[in-house]
């Protein structure tokens, strides 16, 4: 039964890697001074992983012990169940597809003590490697294990087992995925691609694979620098003389070679390197393109590290798609908390755009345990399944983060993903409701939104590990995604932000939680009671400021009162004992008062002509009137003439807020108070929502 990659709890060698490479001439002698380089690279602009790439990797569930058939099944079940169509789309096979050695050995490698690949001198002596020097002497093509990946007839040739799933994902209208590393081996022991970049990439690209899954693995003994510090294990041979950087790019450039050169789309390529290398500085090669490489050089490399190691979120865009930029995961949310890859993702925002995305590792939503049923024959709780809250927790957190979402959850149907141990059956495979949660469109929308601008954090880092959190992150379309995060793995707390907080400044925006689908409108506070280890994500919509006004066309007299005036209201000046062709003003609100009351009549055009009650020998319901000229002042006219744009008013109300803007049609001026004494004027001016004074209130 596969376990976890041992990388992932413990590793046969210290986590605290560092690395770097160096001319031997530099090594010998402790220097670190830069000889001149060729003119560094730009970032990678490949026009491929335009948004977060998503889909299934097998390491998670299956590890070394994934089958052909068991990949076919997956297959199967992405496109059934509408994972594929919903973005799901590339399946990637993990480390342990191919033999422990290439098709130039008849044995598999050789490994010293320290479990490193044997490297040898020039006349083939063994050598330690820790010099940066020795050879390797394998030679050939990687050979796809066929007790796993038996070949297979297509069209009526003869292909490997790697390059026959690659072409049943295609005839699924799927993508393919395969692992390779920039070290000697892979972390599984088996041959990697260091020093056969040429012959690998070519391999890849005619094996039709689209994404590669690159690592970085290098095994050997801690390493003590000339200064007598402890830069610990940190591989051997050009594992040492060439940044993770460089290697990357090596393979990366070998790709694309061998696309163009085989007619065939370029192949996305993923940085799975831990940032926890940092490198061995008076090793690292002199014409090393990291050494200037412009974000590197300005990100500045620290004391005892060297250019192009940690961290992978500084420079990892430069020659890749994808990033990881913190250590494996395991099947617990506090792993993409803010206490685990949150917080590193928070730190480099630079590394992501389209075509560049931080990789926060592969998602447990809805893994089950392989190892047993668990609470029954497996009580680890290092494998406890992630429950439905903590899935759409751990499925928000990366969407937030624009991080690309690829799950090691097992997507096939009950009956394939079956085990049987100790007498007990149970299967790994995903359940309804978590493949559900994977099918989320608006969530989906989040994470793959074409802006590439991931989350930031809302207020201050939180004080504890089980303090609520709250991101935001801005949207192309002008929307706002806002994410409440509960921490706490026992207890629900209530988690809240504020409109100001958020630096949104619009009077209000519609809501929608994307979870519940429960919508509403936001004018001030988000807040929710969330579960222990729960979220809740909100898209908001600036509501539009303006619409019809709902006084339009209801046959009632209005008073209408001018902001910034205290309350005083639109009246005829002299009341309605005026002589016709009087001007407006304001003044104190009296509702007996008919002077101050105003109808709102719809024109054939959309236009409106406004009325006041009074009904004298004077003033029989006069109709307001604007000027030619900004400056000039509105007056009433008891004769209408429907002809007349003096006469005629567009009239819209704020959806917020409920204030009314009166625009005349004629001068395109705005009905305006412009002073607060009571009988000052009512004037038309420029349009302008910050004036107080063209902002209306209904009084009545």
């Amino acid at each position: 039964m596969p376990r976890l990659r041992t990388r992932l709890r413990t590793h046969p060698r210290p986590r605290t890697v560092v690395r770097a490479l160096a001319a031997l001439a530099l090594a010998a002698s402790g220097l670190t001074a830069v000889v001149a380089t060729p003119a560094p690279a730009a970032a990678l602009g490949n026009g491929l992983a335009l948004t977060p790439p998503m889909g299934w990797n097998s390491w998670n569930t299956l590890g070394t012990a994934v089958t052909q058939d068991q990949v076919v099944q997956t297959i199967d079940f992405m496109a059934a169940k509408g994972l594929a169509a919903a973005g799901y789309n590339t399946v990637t096979i993990d480390d342990g597809w191919s033999l422990n050695h290439r098709d130039g050995q008849t044995t598999d490698l050789v490994k010293n003590s320290y479990g490193a690949m044997q490297l040898y001198d020039a006349n083939r002596n063994p050598t330690s490697g820790t010099d940066g020097n020795g050879f390797d002497l394998t030679t050939g093509h990687l050979i796809p294990d066929p007790s796993h990946f038996p070949s297979r007839t297509v069209n009526g040739r003869t292909v490997n087992g790697v390059e026959y799933l690659s072409w049943y994902a295609h005839s699924k209208g799927m993508k393919f995925g395969l692992y390779a590393t920039d070290t000697y081996t892979t972390c599984q022991g088996h041959p990697g691609s260091l020093g056969h970049e040429s012959a690998d990439a070519a391999d890849f690209v005619a094996w039709g694979v689209d994404f590669v899954k690159y690592d970085d693995c290098p095994y050997g003994p801690q390493i003590v620098g000339p200064d007598g510090y402890n830069y610990y294990t940190q591989g051997e041979g050009r594992e040492l003389t060439r940044s993770v950087y460089a290697r990357v790019q090596d393979f990366q450039r070998a790709l694309d070679a061998a696309s163009a050169a085989q007619g065939h789309p370029r192949v996305a390529l993923s940085v799975s390197a831990q940032p926890v290398h940092t490198g061995v500085p008076y090793l690292l090669a002199p014409d090393d393109p990291a050494r200037t490489d412009p974000v590197v050089v300005a990100a500045g490399t620290p004391a005892r590290q060297a250019p192009g190691y940690a961290p992978t979120g500084v420079w990892c865009g430069q020659v890749a798609n994808l990033c990881r930029i913190g250590g494996d995961r395991g099947p617990d949310l506090e792993g993409v908390l803010y206490n685990g890859q949150l917080q590193t993702a928070l730190r480099y925002p630079g590394n992501v755009r389209p075509g560049s995305w931080n990789d926060m590792d592969m998602m447990f939503a809805g893994w089950q345990s392989p190892y047993g049923l668990y609470g029954v024959t497996d009580t680890c709780t290092c494998h406890k399944p992630m429950s439905d809250t903590e899935s759409r927790s751990e499925l928000s957190i990366l969407s937030m983060m624009a991080s690309p979402l690829i799950t090691g959850a097992d997507l096939r149907t009950p009956a394939d993903s079956q085990h049987t141990s100790d007498g007990v059956t149970w299967s790994t495979g995903i359940t309804d409701s978590a493949l559900a949660i994977y099918k989320n469109a608006d969530v989906i929308a989040i994470d793959q939104d074409s802006s590439a601008k991931p989350a930031t954090l809302v207020g201050s880092p939180p004080n504890s590990s089980t303090a609520p959190l709250v991101l935001k992150r801005p949207l192309a379309n002008g929307d706002t995604a806002v994410l409440l995060i509960n921490q706490d793995p026992t207890n629900t707390q209530t988690v809240s932000t504020s409109l100001s907080a958020l630096g949104l400044t619009g009077p209000g925006y519609s809501s929608k939680e994307l979870w519940t689908g429960a919508a509403g409108n936001v004018t001030g506070t988000i807040s929710a009671p969330v579960a222990p280890h729960g979220v809740a994500l909100y898209r908001l919509k600036p509501l539009a400021t303006t619409g019809p006004a709902a006084v339009v066309g209801d046959g009632r007299y209005h008073g209408i009162s001018a902001g910034g005036t205290g309350g005083q209201v639109l009246e005829v000046q002299g009341t309605c004992s005026a002589p016709d062709g009087s001007t407006g003003d304001i003044n104190t609100w009296w509702n007996s008062h008919t002077s101050e009351q105003w109808r709102f009549d719809p024109n054939p055009d959309g236009t409106v002509h406004i009325t006041d009650n009074c009904s004298t020998g004077t003033q029989v319901h006069g109709t307001l009137t604007g000027p030619a000229s900004a400056g000039g002042r509105a007056w009433v006219l008891n004769d209408y003439d429907p002809n007349s744009p003096y006469q005629k008013w567009r009239v819209v109300q704020n959806t917020v807020t409920g204030q009314l803007s009166i625009t005349n049609v004629a001068a395109g001026l705005a009905l305006n108070a412009p002073q607060a004494a009571p009988t000052s004027p009512v004037v038309l001016s420029p349009p302008d929502a910050a004036t107080p004074g063209q902002s209306w209130t209904l009084m009545s």
